[in-house]
């Protein structure tokens, strides 16, 4: 019934139109323009389209091949936060996914490949749940990992937002603004390089780095994504406590945190609050239906950080999981 072929630049503007016009569940994260910003050599990039009958896309796949475990995988593309198969509403049906996930089994067992590793792009950023795809990935002998994700729901949010939040927050963001602290977006790469020595800053104590670098993050700004990201900062008169970088994911009608950091030396001001209950309300009128916070979990869902998660509870946040499929 399907067709894989591996993607080659060639197929560049076809990749991309898919993602951003044709398909329910894909977004910029997999559009080629965002898997450009990484160098050439990075990845060994295995990414599959998947044709119909008609010799028409009705998926695609988006992922480089590593070694796990000493097995030669196939692996939802590194270079983004999600891969999974990216399909059209058409091809969206019991019919069609049972057929591409069981040719899709017998494609990559013919290539030599020896572990399947598929992580599925969030219900919040997609335009259809993904019950079916669940269902048929876990009948064709796939692992299902849940890492648990949170975000507001504005539809099921009261009208006056700091009425959502948990008392302390609350009593947070009053005593923030009696000090005189405002949000301004941060237009400027001076003021984004700022925020950008926060977010170090806050993840030395994690002994990480960001995962992206700040040429990229002024690159994103710039030019790649003018229109998917946006930068913000708290202040109180002319320092920058907090920071966040905000990804707009149009389609889905959702806004998500990519990265929130504040100056540990004003933690008893609590800025990080004011950055969250700000971009509550900021989002919320910019018109999105939610707005995502990410993962409270590591290690494929296996721990839950319940400090993490209970902060983003204070929110009035709701619950998603992101799923990932792991098949030997």
């Amino acid at each position: 019934m399907f067709r894989f072929e591996y993607f080659d630049e060639s197929k560049e503007k076809e990749w991309d139109d898919f993602i951003e016009g044709r398909s329910i569940n894909g977004t910029f994260l997999q559009s080629r323009r965002f898997f450009n910003y990484h160098p050439k050599d990075r990845f060994k990039d295995v990414s599959l389209i998947i044709y119909n009958e008609k010799n028409n896309i009705a998926a695609l796949c988006p992922a480089c091949e590593i070694e796990d475990d000493g097995k030669r995988t196939f692996y939802s593309h590194k270079g983004s936060t999600f891969g999974g198969i990216i399909i059209d509403k058409k091809h969206y049906n019991a019919r069609y996914v049972t057929a591409m996930v069981s040719e899709m089994k017998d494609f990559l067992k013919s290539e030599g490949y020896e572990k399947a590793y598929l992580k599925q792009t969030s219900d919040v950023f997609s335009m259809a749940e993904s019950d079916l795809f669940q269902y048929v990935f876990c009948n064709a002998g796939f692992k299902e990992y849940k890492e648990l994700s949170t975000y507001v729901d504005y539809s099921t949010y009261k009208e006056d937002v700091i009425s959502n939040l948990a008392q302390g927050k609350r009593t947070n963001v009053h005593n923030c603004i009696k000090e005189g602290l405002v949000v301004k977006p941060l237009t400027k790469d001076d003021e984004v390089a700022l925020f950008y020595d926060i977010l170090c800053e806050n993840l030395e104590k994690y002994d990480t780095k960001p995962v992206h670098t700040l040429e990229e993050l002024l690159e994103f700004k710039n030019s790649r994504f003018v229109n998917e990201c946006e930068f913000f900062g708290v202040y109180k008169d002319d320092e920058m406590l907090a920071g966040s970088m905000m990804f707009y994911f149009t389609k889905a009608s959702c806004a998500h945190t990519q990265y929130l950091a504040a100056r540990q030396a004003y933690n008893k001001l609590s800025p990080m609050t004011f950055m969250y209950y700000s971009m509550i309300t900021m989002m919320k009128d910019k018109g999105y239906a939610r707005i995502s916070w990410g993962t409270a979990t590591e290690d494929m869902g296996r721990y839950l950080n319940m400090g993490l998660i209970t902060s983003k509870e204070d929110f009035g946040s709701s619950y998603c999981n992101n799923l990932t499929y792991v098949l030997e």
